[in-house]
């Protein structure tokens, strides 16, 4: 095999591509830029505690780790921003209370992308750290629609769902959120009831993940279900159906907001609200967000945080 034949899952971007890659980060910079965002350029690689501590232990299967030969021990490259951010926000960045900042940069995952069969991405991406509630979420999702718009997109779709409503169907299964949420992600009522076959919970909490499944998790069976799984689901409820209702009032005539319970994050790492791009034409989701206030603990300081993120490269 010659050496010089190109890694599997990892391209090169020449000519025309680049060209098209830098003139619309650019653009995209300029309303970061405008919204009072600031850029943050972090390091390829970081030491891999950083990288997986906490809420961040998510990406471990995507994170290649080697030893340095410069003698810095294990070091990591990284597979996604965010976590690269909470770190700057907890050590480099503590006299700020508030932080508006956004990035854009290549990450490498250790498996190929079950769907692309990349491995590469140019993520890019809004983090607005040290302001909870509806605030920091509808900015960001402000700056996703807009995004979107930038780049093209007609008539964006923001589908957005809640982790609180996941965990609270799951409670007291031995099966992993993680699990819960892969099964989520495909949504099969097949892969589903296999999934529940086997599962200890409520009648009404095995209805409720099969309607998922089955694609019908909207703003009104949400609100008519709101009050019949436990305290934990009331709460999360309530907190989603105000959060749209606030975001679709402010956002009017910018971008879709839609209430989708089965909505998934990317990384397992997000804590409460969540929400996936679409647009017109497009089958997949164009960006992911949603809060991670877990992840700012796990890098030993305690603020919430929220944002969203998408590959520059597949939006080419």
């Amino acid at each position: 095999m010659s050496v010089l034949k190109p890694i599997l899952g990892l391209e090169d971007a020449f000519g025309e591509q680049a060209s098209h890659l830098r003139a619309l980060q650019f653009q995209l910079f300029e309303i970061y830029n405008k919204a009072g965002f600031s850029e943050v350029i972090p390091p390829l690689v970081e030491r891999p505690q950083s990288l997986v501590s906490g809420a961040g232990r998510f990406l471990s299967d995507q994170t290649l780790v080697f030893s340095d030969p410069a003698d810095a021990g294990q070091l990591a490259i990284r597979p996604d921003i965010t976590p690269q951010v909470a770190r700057i926000a907890a050590t480099r960045m503590q006299s700020s209370d508030a932080l508006k900042l956004y990035y854009s940069g290549q990450v490498m995952l250790a498996r190929p992308d079950a769907r692309s069969g990349s491995r590469q991405q140019w993520q890019t991406g809004v983090e607005y750290l040290g302001v909870s509630g509806e605030a920091g979420d509808v900015e960001v999702m402000h700056l996703a629609g807009l995004s979107m718009q930038a780049a093209g997109f007609s008539s964006p779709v923001l589908q957005v769902g809640h982790m609180g409503l996941i965990s609270a169907l799951t409670e007291g299964s031995e099966t992993t959120l993680e699990t819960w949420v892969k099964t989520l992600s495909r949504r099969s009522p097949e892969d589903m009831l296999n999934q529940l076959a086997n599962e200890d919970l409520p009648q009404v909490n095995k209805d409720a993940l099969m309607a998922l499944a089955a694609g019908q998790g909207d703003d009104v069976w949400l609100a008519e279900i709101a009050n019949q799984i436990n305290d934990d689901f009331a709460t999360a409820a309530q907190e989603l159906l105000q959060l749209v209702q606030t975001v679709e009032s402010r956002l009017v005539g910018e971008v879709t907001i839609q209430i989708e319970v089965a909505v998934v994050p990317r990384f397992l790492y997000h804590s409460g609200m969540v929400f996936s791009g679409f647009a017109d034409g497009s089958s997949r989701a164009l960006l992911h967000g949603g809060r991670y206030d877990e992840m700012m603990k796990a890098h030993g300081r305690a603020m919430p945080a929220t944002g969203f993120s998408f590959d520059l490269w597949a939006w080419l």
